[in-house]
Formats: C-alpha cells, structure tokens, sequence
C-alpha cells in the first residue's frame, strides 16, 4: 500500500517552521535598553532636606501603584530638629521689665517718695545747720558778755587783780568749754540719725524694687511658659 507523505510533509513543514523561530536570536540592543528603562524607573527617587535636618527620599509612585504610606501618597520622615527648634519672640529681662506696666509703676514711685524723703532730709538738715550756727553764735555773745560783767564786778571791789578774779575766770571758760563740746555732740548726732534714716529708706526702697523685679518676673515666665 502507497505511503501518503502529504501528512508527514506538512507535519514536518510545521515542526520546522516552530524551530526556526525558536531559534531566531533576539536584538541584544533591545533587551539591553528594556533592562535599562525599568532600572531607570525603579531607581529614579527625589532627595529633600529641611533646614540642615535629616535628608530623606521620596521614591516616586508611578504607575498608580500603592505607596507604603497607603492612600496613594508618599511616606514622610521628621527631621531630627523638629523638636529641638528654641523659642523665639521671648524678651530678655531688661526688655521686658522695661515694658512692665506694674514694674515700672513702682519704680516710677520710688523714685518720687524718694525724692521726697531726701527733699524733708534736706530741709532738716538746713534747719539744724541754721540752729547750730544761731546757738552757737548766741553761746560767744553771752560768754563776752558775762566774762564783762564778772571783770566789773571783781573791779568794784578791787579785786580784779586777786586770785580769786583768775578762779573765777577759769571756771567759767570751763562750763562754756563744756556746753560747746555738748552743743557739737548734739548735732553730730542729729546729723548721724538723719543719715541713718536716709541709708534705711533707701535699703527699704531697694527692697520693695527688688520684690517688684521679682513678680514681674514671674510675669514673664508665665507669659511665655518659661521654666514649664
């Protein structure tokens, strides 16, 4: 019986068509620029930083793809100084006391009470002056003049030559001398007390400042949350 070959040869035509096209070598310049395309994608990332803070990238999400972050959008980090960042817009102290309303009150009146502690501090002592000087003048007056009288007196009965003129004499110098040394320690004394009085009204003006200096600063602190 004849062999048909018309099915083999079709069946040997296919068989050899599908191993030529197996065969058939690929482009290498195309494989290559396909490897070097999606490199390029997976690889293209952005790179932030944010005032001298951390760096950090952003890889870019194309192809609709979902983001770690979820939602479509990029994941951000913190820089490390976010946190660190000083208070601003805080006044030192001299600033702010100078702008203290309630400190600057009190400052505003110790300056006047003290004005006018040393005003009265003055006038008393002008007065003491003044009286010292009148005593004092008053005190020679009378010494001339009793040390005239008691002279005539021992003249009128011829003793003004005697021992007794010269004792008498002599004691007198001695009480003035005494009542002059009395008059200069009393007003060194009054003197001394109203420099005193002076120093202890100055010492309980620095005080009073001080304690203002101090509530305004609490003030501030709790103004600006200084300390919390």
């Amino acid at each position: 019986m004849p062999i048909d070959n018309s099915g083999g040869s079709s069946i040997g035509a296919s068989f050899g068509s599908a191993i030529s096209k197996a065969l058939k070598p690929r482009s290498a310049g195309s494989s290559v620029g396909r490897a070097v395309s999606r490199a390029s994608r997976s690889s293209r990332t952005r790179s932030r930083s944010s005032g001298g803070g951390t760096r950090y990238s952003i890889p870019e999400n194309r192809g609709g793809g979902k983001s770690r972050g979820g939602g479509g959008r990029p994941e951000m980090s913190i820089p490390e100084n976010h946190y660190n960042t000083p208070k601003t817009g805080i006044p030192d102290i001299n600033a702010f006391l100078g702008t203290d309303a309630a400190y600057q009150n009190v400052v505003r009146g110790g300056k006047r009470s003290l004005a006018d502690f040393l005003s009265e501090l003055g006038r008393r002592r002008g007065e003491a002056g003044t009286q010292f000087t009148q005593t004092k003048a008053s005190m020679e007056r009378d010494r001339v003049q009793q040390l005239e009288d008691l002279r005539n007196e021992f003249a009128s009965r011829g003793l003004i030559q005697s021992g007794l003129f010269g004792e008498e004499q002599g004691k007198f110098q001695q009480q003035f001398t005494q009542q002059s040394q009395a008059l200069q320690q009393q007003q060194a004394a009054l003197l001394a007390d109203l420099m005193s009085q002076e120093k202890n009204y100055r010492r309980e003006q620095d005080l009073a400042l001080e304690a203002a200096k101090q509530e305004a600063l609490a003030r501030r602190a709790a103004k600006y949350k200084i300390g919390a």
